[in-house]
């Protein structure tokens, strides 16, 4: 997965990738992207789905959804409010160029 998106991005500026990766964090695949997108919540989530909806205690330490910016970005804020939307959290960046 990680060759894909690289191949796609890595010749481009003011890249905004987000979304589930069905990976988790300290994998290669996330280390190879954050070679050239920023991570914007790296090391900062306990888990990404909302436990509201979900039975499985494994959700509760599971970050699956990610946010990566071009190192051209600044993220002036960022969060995951806790509420109860889906059986995932959103993740919101600010960011400025």
């Amino acid at each position: 997965m990680s060759k894909v998106i690289i191949d796609e991005i890595k010749d481009k500026e003011n890249i905004i990738l987000a979304g589930d990766f069905n990976v988790k964090p300290k994998t290669k695949t996330i280390t190879d992207i954050e070679n050239y997108l920023v991570n914007v919540f790296k090391n900062e989530l306990k888990s990404t789905f909302n436990m509201r909806q979900k039975t499985d205690p494994g959700y509760a330490t599971a970050v699956v959804d990610m946010i990566f910016v071009s190192r051209n970005f600044k993220v002036a804020k960022h969060s995951c409010p806790d509420i109860d939307v889906s059986d995932h959290l959103p993740l919101v960046a600010e960011l400025t160029i």
